[in-house]
């Protein structure tokens, strides 16, 4: 009977190859764009493996961005190969948690987040923001005299690794970053590199935080005595880390198959990076399409271990801090990849004027404007040269109890051609997760809202603005948490229609009332309303390749 699969097994199966045909698009579109070829050199195929391992084109811009930063001690420490005391890795921790450490100033800089993951510093730590206690014990052996760690101790660190990576994707990560903090965890990481890559000791072996010559020479020693002792098979990757790995390299590991099994890009900061990149491959091949090399480490061992991996780094600084350092100041270029497919123009797009969209390539539109501004209109002209296209009309039917609301509904069905197809429904997710190239229109997020907020019994009752014992009994507790439950569904699905526009395959076009610059409703439902439209407009506005604003008819590119 066939053993039961582990999380790193599951993980591994779940990995999957680059989608040639997205990267095949996104390399036409590239041709395509306004610039002469192949002119954004390496930023093209960044932004072609971007596409492959979202399997769209174009890809969705890696935002927001997480980083793990795995902190742990080694028993090597004790052979003399860092001049630096052991205890500085838990103060370096308190001061990424207390954000003043290198790694903290440029995350905020980029608008990252940084999360501190201990799974196997020596010294013990309080609980704190920021930090996850996910500790496999207090440091590792000495590599030297015995196995660093056991294999289930190194499987428990991968582990570790996957559910980081696992949970930042959950909580919104559109890409992740490594970091790493471990006094002497350097020394394990070129005993990886050459155990991966056959190097000799002295060609991968660095000088970590600035050693002298005799203390780099140690190092090196160290190095091969470790290499001669445990006789590794890379063939083995498990052994390998669990021979002369250390908790951090090994998370990292787990970190990075998670990220791959994810689809998620994931940028590898230094040397510590590069040693779990060459064992994550070592486990699954495929798990390099999600690789991108932020920069390349001054350590030796770095250099080899990208280029054995075939990655070319976006940056190469000189810069051997680790931390994740150079991963977060690799982000904007990576982004600026999927932007350039996003935002710059083609010349199909020149020749068929600012407003149309171009066929076969994906757009998420957002088009705001006022009452009567002429935002429908516009919407439609941007997909009038589409052989077919669906239109999403999400208020309620017209009847002959509202003249007005009949008339304008006829207006708009005049006005849209024949071959159309006109659906009513307020199922927009479902809409945008079908896998088509028919453009959609969906007219309109406001009348959408408000249907949803009807269905679940969200409006407050108005006339509590003006007698007070109404207001007093709406303070009750249970119809507080009515209105707390109605809330909550609603956000929910909101949720889920952000979501499903941020993913789509389709090109969308979705219409809005701007409401941010009118009076101030006179009820309380108003202004409800109000606020709860101005925020599901900035939430589409955010995944959406382009906002355009309606004034008096014409209409202004905010993005």
């Amino acid at each position: 009977m066939p053993g039961r699969m582990t999380l790193l097994d599951r993980t591994v199966e779940a990995i999957r190859p680059l989608d040639g045909d997205a990267m095949a698009a996104a390399h036409i579109r590239q041709d395509g764009l306004v610039k002469p070829r192949g002119a954004l050199g390496d930023l093209e195929q960044l932004g072609r493996q971007l596409a492959g391992l979202a399997g769209q084109c174009p890809p969705p811009v890696p935002k927001p961005a997480g980083l793990a930063l795995f902190a742990g001690d080694h028993g090597v420490h004790a052979q003399g190969v860092s001049p630096w005391p052991q205890d500085i890795t838990a103060a370096m921790v308190s001061t990424f948690l207390s954000g003043r450490a290198v790694v903290n100033t440029l995350a905020r800089q980029a608008g990252v987040r940084v999360q501190v993951v201990d799974v196997g510093i020596a010294t013990d730590l309080p609980p704190a923001p920021g930090l996850a206690q996910r500790r496999i014990r207090a440091g590792t052996h000495d590599l030297t005299t015995g196995p660093a760690m056991t294999r289930g101790e190194a499987s428990q660190a991968i582990e570790v690794g996957i559910h980081t990576a696992t949970d930042l994707v959950a909580e919104g990560c559109r890409c992740l970053l490594t970091g790493d903090m471990g006094i002497a965890n350097t020394t394990p990481a070129a005993a990886l590199i050459a155990a991966f890559t056959g190097a000799a000791p002295e060609d991968v072996t660095g000088r970590g935080t600035g050693i002298d010559d005799a203390t780099w020479a140690v190092k090196v020693d160290v190095v091969r005595r470790a290499l001669d002792r445990h006789r590794l098979d890379p063939a083995d990757p498990l052994g390998v880390l669990a021979a002369v790995g250390g908790f951090e390299h090994a998370a990292t590991v787990g970190f990075l198959l998670g990220a791959a099994a994810a689809r998620v890009p994931v940028v590898l900061d230094g040397v510590v990076a590069g040693a779990a990149a060459l064992a994550a491959a070592a486990f699954a091949p495929e798990v390099t399409g999600a690789f991108v090399a932020g920069h390349v480490s001054a350590e030796p061992g770095a250099r080899l271990a990208l280029s054995t991996l075939g990655l070319k780094a976006v940056l190469d600084l000189e810069m051997r801090l680790g931390e994740g350092s150079g991963a977060v100041l690799a982000l904007p270029v990576v982004q600026a990849s999927a932007r350039v497919l996003h935002e710059v123009a083609t010349l199909a797009d020149l020749q068929g004027g600012a407003d149309s969209v171009a066929p076969g390539i994906r757009r998420r539109i957002l088009v705001l404007g006022g009452a009567r501004s002429g935002k429908s209109a516009t919407a439609e002209r941007m997909v009038e040269s589409a052989a077919a296209v669906t239109y999403v009309a999400t208020g309620p039917a017209p009847s002959a109890d509202d003249p007005e609301w009949r008339e304008r509904v006829q207006l708009h069905r005049d006005r849209r051609p024949a071959h159309w197809t006109t659906v009513e429904t307020r199922d927009l997710v479902g809409l945008l997760a079908t896998r088509t190239n028919e453009p959609l229109v969906v007219d309109c997020l406001g009348t959408w809202l408000a249907a949803t907020m009807d269905d679940h019994d969200m409006w407050r009752d108005d006339s509590a603005d003006s007698d007070p014992d109404t207001a007093a009994a709406a303070a009750d507790g249970a119809a507080d948490m009515a209105a707390d439950d109605a809330a909550a569904k609603v956000t929910a699905e909101v949720d889920a229609l952000v979501e499903a526009w941020r993913s789509t395959s389709r090109t969308a076009v979705a219409i809005s009332n701007e409401v941010g610059s009118g009076i101030v409703p006179a009820t309380r439902s108003g202004r409800l309303f109000r606020d709860q439209l101005g925020l599901l407009n900035s939430r589409i506005a955010a995944e959406s390749d382009e906002v355009w604003l309606v004034t008096a008819g014409i209409p202004q590119r905010l993005r």
